[in-house]
């Protein structure tokens, strides 16, 4: 927007001279990189003008080039709410969600944009993986060799693979077996996937659908991943598709070697201090865990995973306290998760707080009485019953877990 057009905009709306000057030297700064400055001059123009849905906007830009995501969500969300219909406000406002972690809020406003590489993280990460597939291909026909894309392509068709193989196995656990040994299937092109997605989706039950397509998408997710390690070796994503292998080989040195030399080209890489944390447990590196962790909630303060993970961690270490702390804002960023409920009671029974543990598992089971952290909601409280006297509801609460706990075992000896 150049400054005569930007001042024949405000004088349309009545303004006076001293907001257009704010205005100008604004988008000067901004221009010029000089953001700190951009973002004063935008800041007394919203405080001469402040319906103004256009410099709300660029006061939420100034701030998301400045790092300062949070007040860059806040001023982006004003704007759209004057103006409904700024596109690259809803643009920048999904991808600062998308970089916070939140992806299920970023998802409506990418839709309206239509980016498909965003668009396709935001389906990957809320779980929706036909649409990540199918977004995240087309993105890729338009940039062949990027490395973000080809990662979380690789990350989408794997586990559209492994969702559809365990479809297979419910109705044919003979072919599934047939599925999972399979190491030479017949060379497909990466846009089959896609295809053979759209089939499935008119034959959903289909076991032969299924089949074909389950070993398409495991070959496109082998294809991407090696197209990232021959054209970028010695990249971020490259080290990070190095240690996810080594991850699911079992080989957790290597893993966390790799998960390093990834953080040292990318520090700031989502997910990937998470995945080193996870490492770092599995071989009780305790300390080093909890710290990779905690940069992950800063990286991404809206992703209710990061909290749960460091607040259950902290708990099994004994420090009832700060888990309870973690778990709170786990549970506040993704409300009635069972899994959150289950272990934010566990934290608060630890920290000798029964009532709020106590609430914890009984909202669980009211949501959920069959999911399958309900039998441990009924054991926690047995326990807090039997610890406060309460013989009787401790005794119903015991038998309702040993129920469950009958089930569960003849389930899976069927």
């Amino acid at each position: 927007m150049t400054p005569a057009f930007l001042a024949f905009c405000l004088l349309l709306q009545s303004v006076t001279p001293e907001v257009i000057e704010h205005a100008q030297a604004g988008e000067a700064a901004a221009r010029q990189g000089r953001v700190d400055v951009a973002i004063q001059e935008f800041r007394k123009v919203i405080e001469l003008q402040p319906n103004s849905a256009v410099y709300h906007a660029h006061l939420g830009y100034a701030y998301f080039k400045n790092g300062q995501y949070e007040d860059a969500t806040t001023e982006l969300k004003i704007a759209l709410r004057l103006n409904p219909d700024m596109l690259d406000a809803h643009q920048s406002l999904g991808a600062m969600l998308l970089i916070q972690g939140n992806a299920e809020e970023a998802l409506p406003h990418l839709e309206k944009i239509r980016s498909p590489d965003l668009l396709g993280l935001a389906y990957l990460e809320t779980g929706r993986l036909p649409a990540a597939v199918t977004a995240l291909r087309a993105a890729l026909d338009r940039q062949p060799n990027d490395p973000n894309l080809l990662y979380y392509f690789g990350r989408a068709t794997a586990l559209a693979s492994k969702r559809t193989l365990n479809q297979v196995a419910k109705l044919n656990p003979d072919l599934a077996r047939t599925i999972n040994s399979a190491t030479n299937s017949e060379p497909r092109s990466p846009h089959d996937v896609v295809t053979l997605q759209d089939t499935l989706a008119k034959n959903p039950n289909d076991v032969n659908a299924l089949s074909a397509f389950s070993q398409a998408a495991a070959q496109a997710s082998k294809q991407a991943f090696d197209q990232i390690l021959q054209s970028n070796a010695d990249s971020a994503r490259a080290h990070q598709v190095l240690a996810d292998r080594y991850v699911e080989d079992g080989r957790l040195a290597e893993a966390e070697r790799e998960y390093v030399e990834s953080l040292k080209r990318r520090p700031n890489t989502s997910n990937v201090h998470l995945a080193l944390g996870n490492v770092l447990a599995a071989e009780r590196k305790w300390p080093l865990a909890v710290a990779q962790y905690r940069i992950e909630t800063q990286l991404q303060p809206a992703s209710a995973e990061a909290f749960y993970t460091l607040g259950s961690t902290l708990l099994q270490q004994g420090q009832a306290r700060g888990a309870l702390e973690q778990l709170t804002q786990a549970d506040r960023l993704k409300p009635d998760a069972p899994q959150i409920l289950l272990e934010l009671g566990r934290a608060a029974f630890a920290a000798q707080d029964s009532a709020r543990a106590e609430a914890c598992w009984i909202k669980l089971l009211d949501l959920d009485s069959k999911s399958r952290f309900a039998a441990s909601a009924h054991l926690g409280l047995s326990a807090l019953y039997r610890q406060t006297g309460r013989v009787q509801e401790a005794d119903r609460e015991t038998a309702a877990y040993e129920k469950l706990a009958s089930a569960k075992d003849a389930n899976t000896r069927r």
